[in-house]
């Protein structure tokens, strides 16, 4: 290969290890992923929203672990940062050829895929589009008791995006709440404070967000945490506030149904 068929080549590798470094793949990996199932392919046809795409198949895809803004729908205005996330994403992923990876339940009730989703981009590499969308601040990391194979992997990224202010992450609608800062929380918030006392109940676990601090009760559905948990400890949680409590007499609490809503700041 001559002088300029070098350069050429060093470029092209070069390209697709910045490409795998931003997508959270080594060079080459992602390809065969242990932890996950391989699914279908095609080619990216269509992205909705930044954290939804269909395949030329007419699949439609979920990307899993990962929620973005939502565009608005019914007459309601877009979240904040939800046209830049698509827009980011159709950058990133349109008319890439794409192969889907399953770590849990497969499809939702709209017959959409539920995947983890690694394309080709255009110097060859294989970009992880859920590890993208977390590490570029295009969504927060979102996921459940049957599909949680990458979730710490992927909160790893979300911390990432989070200190640079990347993305969703330099509007204040998306800001790690504190306990005094609960009124007009997104809908799926993430909360922070320090454990005032643990305790256990039948079930789930309760994250009760009290003035003085969190008070855990831990269920034993959960079996045990994957996480140091401890009195005085500050954690970091994630899911739908629920206020019900509250008109009698008590907090608002986060219901915990699988330990990657849990981390340890």
């Amino acid at each position: 290969m001559g002088r300029a068929g070098d350069f050429q080549f060093t470029r092209r590798r070069t390209l697709a290890a910045l490409a795998a470094i931003a997508s959270g793949c080594p060079l080459g990996g992602c390809a065969g992923e242990a932890d996950l199932s391989e699914g279908e392919s095609g080619r990216i046809a269509r992205v909705m929203d930044g954290d939804a795409l269909a395949l030329d198949t007419g699949l439609r895809v979920r990307l899993a672990e990962v929620e973005a803004p939502a565009p608005g729908y019914s007459g309601r205005a877009d979240e904040p940062f939800a046209i830049e996330a698509r827009d980011a994403l159709e950058r990133a992923a349109l008319g890439r050829e794409a192969r889907l990876w399953y770590g849990g339940l497969s499809r939702d009730g709209y017959e959409r895929a539920i995947a983890h989703v690694i394309a080709r981009d255009e110097v060859g590499g294989d970009l992880w589009l859920n590890g993208f969308v977390a590490r570029q601040g295009l969504g927060r990391v979102r996921s459940y008791p049957d599909n949680s194979t990458r979730a710490r992997k992927l909160l790893a990224m979300e911390s990432e995006a989070r200190s640079a202010k990347r993305g969703l992450w330099s509007e204040p609608h998306w800001r790690i709440r504190t306990l005094d800062d609960l009124e007009a929380a997104p809908n799926f918030a993430i909360v922070e404070g320090e454990v005032t006392s643990l305790g256990d109940i039948p079930g789930d676990t309760e994250a009760h967000l009290t003035p003085q601090g969190i008070r855990l009760d831990i269920g034993e559905r959960l079996g045990v945490p994957d996480v140091q948990l401890a009195k005085s400890a500050r954690l970091r949680i994630r899911g739908r506030i629920d206020t019900r409590p509250v008109a009698k007499g008590g907090v608002p609490l986060i219901r915990i149904t699988h330990w990657p809503q849990v981390e340890v700041v």
